[in-house]
């Protein structure tokens, strides 16, 4: 294959890519679901993760395109574990929620394990700052830890669970 039809094969992509999301932005909007209790990583984080992917897209486009040389190694590797890094932030971002509920705490790992802490079942608890911001240190008697920032997220009645079961 030449390396005009290698570069009219990514342009082809990237035209079709900003296709699919120009036409996600026009599309029809849907009705308001109901309220979810199921709390999600603040929106700052998808967005490093699309800047990442956008920015080792293009940089790999730019290194994987031109003729190769040795100077290009480099800007190819980079462009690579960039992309994979922005790949992993939206991952991360799309397996991590946090479900407050009167008795309990369910929550899924950036990896995608789903657990769960019954207030009842809470072994430690702990209130720390990290960064001068408050996070709850809780560990249930199975084993399972959750570290999780309380101005961020709402985990009030977590907090008041641990507080009495530490007393």
């Amino acid at each position: 294959m030449s390396g005009f039809a290698v570069k009219a094969v990514i342009v082809l992509i990237v035209v079709a890519l900003i296709a699919v999301i120009v036409a996600r932005f026009f599309r029809r909007v849907a009705p308001a679901r109901a309220v979810s209790r199921r709390q999600r990583m603040p929106l700052l984080v998808p967005l490093a993760g699309a800047v990442l992917l956008v920015a080792g897209f293009i940089l790999g486009v730019a290194a994987f395109a031109s003729r190769y040389t040795a100077e290009l190694l480099p800007a190819r590797i980079a462009s690579v574990i960039v992309f994979l890094a922005g790949i992993c932030v939206l991952l991360a971002y799309r397996n991590w929620y946090l479900e407050a509920e009167p008795d309990a705490v369910r929550f899924r790992t950036i990896l995608g394990r789903e657990k769960r802490i019954a207030h009842r079942d809470i072994a430690s608890f702990r209130l720390t700052r990290i960064a001068g911001r408050e996070r709850a240190v809780v560990q249930s008697t199975e084993g399972v830890r959750l570290s999780v920032d309380t101005g961020r997220y709402s985990v009030a009645a977590l907090v008041a669970a641990g507080r009495s079961r530490a007393s």
